[in-house]
């Protein structure tokens, strides 16, 4: 298991970098990937849906759920007070999807009292979300506890990245001393991996 320390060093550096990059991230992830609009596929015919966005990010998962005419009731969770108020712009006026938005971090157990007493979710989404928590204590923590918020019947439905199948993206990876992290003490397929757009900054990704 991943010791502690290294654990927390990890999670304060992407907490830093979502501070960092919140804007220009915002405006990378306005389009809906491929991968998204194939999520349609598992959505149960249920209406109004009762929709969970682990890690929403800037919310264009509700945003495509309106796009798609589905009603739904959609609460998005996420850590970045930046990307939660560009989130509530970015759903202000959607006209089938009504939205509410909690400031919680999935690292931190207390991220489900945040929730307060709402009703289990018939989906559950946790997008991209998976390969920014170091350890695999700490991801097998956070699927346990999005599995015990869905309705019986419901779907979860995860996706991570596959970096290392990317040249691109493997080729990048930048060296554990440049945060000061011993090499030593993370996992086989963990990584750091820079974004340079409009401003510089450095992630952890599993």
């Amino acid at each position: 298991a991943m010791n502690p320390a290294t654990r927390d060093r990890l999670l304060a550096l992407n907490r830093q970098f979502y501070a960092t990059v919140a804007d220009p991230f915002h405006c990378t992830r306005l389009g809906w990937p491929h991968g998204n609009a194939m999520l349609l596929d598992y959505v149960p015919s249920l209406r109004p849906l009762r929709v969970l966005d682990a890690g929403c990010g800037n919310g264009r998962f509700a945003a495509m759920l309106d796009s798609a005419g589905i009603r739904a009731h959609y609460t998005g969770v996420d850590a970045n007070p930046r990307l939660l108020e560009l989130a509530r712009e970015l759903t202000a006026e959607l006209g089938h999807v009504s939205t509410s938005f909690v400031q919680a971090d999935l690292a931190l157990p207390a991220w489900r009292e945040a929730l307060g007493e709402q009703p289990r979710f018939d989906v559950i989404v946790c997008l991209a979300v998976l390969q920014h928590m170091p350890g695999r204590d700490l991801r097998a923590e956070i699927m346990g506890a999005l599995a015990e918020l869905l309705d019986a019947g419901g779907q979860l439905v995860v996706s991570a990245w596959q970096f290392l199948t990317s040249p691109r993206l493997a080729s990048r990876q930048i060296e554990w001393a440049a945060v000061n992290v011993d090499a030593a003490c993370v996992d086989p397929g963990d990584a750091l991996l820079p974004w340079k757009q409009e401003v510089y900054a450095v992630r952890y990704v599993h």
